[in-house]
């Protein structure tokens, strides 16, 4: 029982230091920049091949790779 405690504390606490899901079909370029490991280049193409159905339309229409989509897949959404 302590240890079930223990981990939802460290779930709460880490939920808590991650920011809001950016929406790839809204966010401006500086929004898409503060991901991790986004480039300039990855910036624009994401910008120029809206809309995206889902999150993973990232990878599957070359915007960045899979390696980098992994980086940022929890902190992207693709809303409307």
């Amino acid at each position: 029982m302590r240890r079930d405690a223990q981990a939802v504390a460290e779930g709460v606490k880490e939920g808590m230091g991650h920011q809001q899901a950016i929406n790839i079909n809204r966010a401006s370029r500086e929004d898409l920049l503060t991901l991790p490991g986004v480039t300039e280049r990855e910036a624009d193409r994401i910008v120029a091949d809206r809309p995206f159905q889902n999150a993973h339309d990232l990878v599957t229409r070359h915007a960045v790779s899979e390696e980098e989509y992994e980086k940022i897949r929890d902190r992207v959404i693709a809303g409307r």
